[in-house]
């Protein structure tokens, strides 16, 4: 797990769990018995009840659009894990405690006496042990602050020049200026586009106070916070224990204008929990998964996370660099499946730049999706910052963002400054959902090469700073876009069609011009077509009669004008 201006490697473990029994007298360490913890991989997915032919019953019909309005289809590996499978483990007494649809596994608990039963049944592939519990792994109390460790740890970085390289509004970012003026974020926002309408989900450790914190009243006065899930088993709750979630939250949530606004303030979000505090092991990867996939089932637009790992408590588990291909670690294998299917996946490159280990960890690794290093406000490397290439030489960290004093609201409401690639993942996360509600008919792969495009090291990209620092009000001056209240108002919706075997589309309002429909399948087939001319701005209906081109299924209506593109979900 990255942690502000640090990682937590095994290297300043001893270090670190004798500086928090030092400066925190509550934590205690108890004993505490518990099951073993494995990884099972299943033969196939036969005996289930779900078939790509309907989707919409284990994707939502946010997941649909977004996978449509790329062209990308449902294909078996997005199938649930057969029940009759999860049953069976459960009548035997195992605790399943996540499944992977993309891996066809799941992640069980049990005792080492009853681990013997896992290797007489036959629809298991593969069983991997994951977690191994002992009495010392567990860290009861209040969580220790990690700031006051850092002089403990690592040498304090220069921050000598206190002047911003761009110039942004303070008034209204407040200490979120230099980071915001960095990139010209405030070129996304200037022209309306703060996030709103796009989902995004942050998967960390923990987010305490999150929901009493004043930097996200708005968030939650609108009703934007759309779901809090823990993939863990350590705790129940997502609002206790950790802060490492709340700081890095607020770097893209907050909105308080004139002391911090955040770099996607309007938009949606979900936040997973998938990291355990008291000690590292595999099982974390997969609690990581299981976030990821549940993030593409309910439609997420953009994850943001700030974990890493490379090296565990299992010394085992461990990776090396020839590891780092993106195709040997679960994680990076989901992160890139999930940039398949359509979402944009940011992840931070990792602390380690000043360690023996210095490279990236996975899921930094993946293919097809942002890693982000850290700059200080002057634009320069900052040393703490992770480094690539990856084992089979791609370009890493793909994009940078500041990550030195970069301003938070941490967990008593005060605005702090802290260092970490954990901080500039969630900066640019935010940015780049902006970005995307300003050219919401770009698919994730095309935003990101805009990105790299209009970034500082774009024709000399190297294993330090990537592609470099982003620069978005360059990609504001690429194309003329609509305004974002024209694209907020502009509706497409499915009604039934009284008196005819079919239904209508309806477009509210309808504008002047050529208006273009298709319905294709979400595989990408195109069942219909139409073209018209709108008159005004009264709303546009068009009946459709289902003929012989619409077999039972789920299907994506689309609607193109000048002001932008439109689709909606309908269901045979």
């Amino acid at each position: 797990m990255y942690v502000s201006r640090f990682s937590i490697k095994k290297s300043c473990l001893t270090l670190l769990v004798d500086c928090c029994l030092m400066l925190s007298p509550c934590v205690q360490a108890q004993v505490q018995v518990a099951p073993d913890r494995y990884r099972i991989d299943f033969v196939d997915k036969n005996y289930n009840r779900y078939t790509t032919d309907e989707p919409h019953l284990f994707l939502s019909e946010r997941a649909l659009l977004r996978r449509a309005r790329q062209g990308i289809a449902v294909v078996q590996t997005d199938l649930p894990v057969s029940a009759c499978y999860i049953d069976s483990l459960k009548r035997m007494g195992f605790e399943v405690l996540n499944t992977s649809r993309w891996f066809n596994s799941a992640t069980v608990r049990c005792s080492p006496d009853d681990f013997g039963k896992l290797q007489t049944v036959n629809f298991i592939k593969h069983i991997a042990d994951i977690r191994k519990e002992t009495s010392a792994d567990t860290v009861i109390g209040k969580e220790p602050d990690l700031e006051l460790l850092f002089s403990f740890l690592f040498r304090k970085k220069n921050a000598e020049n206190d002047s911003p390289l761009y110039a942004a509004p303070v008034a209204f970012y407040g200490q979120a200026a230099d980071q915001t003026g960095m990139m010209n974020g405030q070129a996304l926002h200037n022209r309306g586009f703060r996030g709103k309408g796009m989902l995004i989900a942050v998967i960390d450790g923990g987010f305490y106070k999150v929901n009493r914190l004043s930097g996200f009243d708005n968030l939650r006065n609108d009703d934007r916070l759309r779901e809090v899930r823990n993939f863990t088993v350590e705790t129940k709750s997502v609002w206790g224990e950790n802060n490492h979630g709340t700081n890095v939250f607020s770097i893209i949530a907050c909105d308080l204008p004139g002391r911090m606004m955040g770099s996607a303030p309007d938009a949606e979000y979900v936040l997973l929990r998938s990291e355990e505090i008291g000690a590292e092991y595999a099982v974390e990867e997969d609690n990581w998964v299981a976030a990821v996939e549940y993030a593409d089932s309910i439609g997420v637009d953009v994850i943001t996370s700030s974990l890493g790992y490379s090296v565990f408590d299992d010394a085992s588990q461990n990776y090396c660099f020839d590891d780092l291909d993106g195709r040997t670690s679960r994680a990076s294998l989901a992160a890139s499946m999930a940039a398949a299917r359509g979402m944009i996946v940011c992840v931070s490159a990792g602390n380690d730049g000043e360690t023996n280990w210095k490279r990236i960890s996975v899921p930094a690794d993946a293919d097809s999706i942002m890693t982000v290093g850290a700059v200080d406000r002057n634009g320069q490397y900052t040393s703490f910052s992770s480094v690539g290439y990856t084992a089979d030489k791609r370009i890493k960290p793909d994009l940078m963002a500041m990550g030195q004093e970069t301003a938070y609201q941490n967990s008593t409401g005060n605005i702090n400054t802290g260092n970490g690639t954990s901080y500039s993942t969630p900066l640019l996360a935010g940015f780049v959902a902006c970005l995307w509600q300003a050219f919401p008919d770009r698919g994730n792969m095309e935003i990101l090469e805009m990105l790299k495009r209009s970034a500082s090291h774009y024709h000399e990209p190297d294993s330090i700073y990537g592609y470099g620092v982003p620069d978005f009000a360059k990609l504001m001056e690429t194309a003329t876009l609509p305004s974002a209240a024209q694209n907020d108002s502009y509706i497409l919706s499915v009604l039934p069609d009284t008196g005819a075997d079919g239904f209508a589309l309806f477009l509210s309002p309808a504008r002047h011009g050529r208006i273009s429909i298709r319905i294709r399948t979400v595989s990408g087939q195109q069942v219909f077509s139409h073209t018209d001319y709108l008159s005004g701005y009264d709303a546009y209906r068009l009946p459709v009669v289902w003929d012989a081109n619409f077999t039972a299924g789920v299907y994506v209506a689309e609607a193109r004008t000048d002001a932008g593109i439109t689709t909606a979900i309908l269901i045979r």
